[in-house]
């Protein structure tokens, strides 16, 4: 749903066709419509000639937002007892961080909306572009119908995790995709 929450705020087409896709992903993913939509995601955000595996200054930024994301989960599981090699979906031998890959992907689009609207193909990805890179941790995303950092939201996302996993709660705090702006603290 956040992939099409960055669509439709970017002024993008094909938002409709994403949240019809995310309804109809069944439990473990089985008819692979994760990486169709993923595919479709890509092509409508940077045009149809864009691969993820391209040689291309967006690549390259999109890498490093990822990383940085995928930092914070793993930080963050480890911190609540989790083993962020033992994954949900993710799991290959060779990842030592397959659970965090597993949280992350709601993060993603974070970056995807940062390098969509300002990193052009061509162009270096400089300090600023990687500070701006890791200034999204500050970012305002909601959580739980509540305005808040994406750093604390997903927090909010791992804590819960951890309450459904000793069964006092059935939910998941997913942090949703707003507008891009710094959050502020009261």
């Amino acid at each position: 749903m956040n992939q099409a929450r960055c669509l439709k705020l970017i002024g993008n087409e094909g938002f409709e066709h994403l949240e019809y896709l995310a309804k109809t992903v069944n439990s473990g993913d089985t008819h692979n419509v994760e990486a169709v939509a993923a595919n479709y995601y890509f092509k409508m955000l940077f045009g149809k000639d864009f691969n993820r595996s391209g040689d291309d200054t967006r690549n390259a930024a999109l890498n490093y937002g990822y990383a940085i994301m995928r930092g914070l989960v793993a930080r963050l599981l480890s911190g609540y007892g989790f083993l962020p090699m033992k994954g949900i979906h993710h799991s290959s031998e060779q990842n030592s961080f397959n659970l965090a890959d597993d949280f992350m992907e709601p993060l993603r689009p974070v970056v995807d909306l940062f390098v969509a609207e300002t990193v052009r193909n061509g162009e270096l990805l400089t300090p600023e572009i990687k500070h701006c890179l890791f200034n999204l941790l500050n970012v305002d995303v909601i959580s739980n119908s509540q305005l808040h950092s994406l750093n604390f939201a997903t927090e909010r996302m791992v804590q819960s995790f951890l309450r459904y996993c000793h069964k006092t709660t059935a939910v998941l705090y997913l942090p949703e995709l707003v507008k891009l702006r710094l959050h502020k603290y009261e």
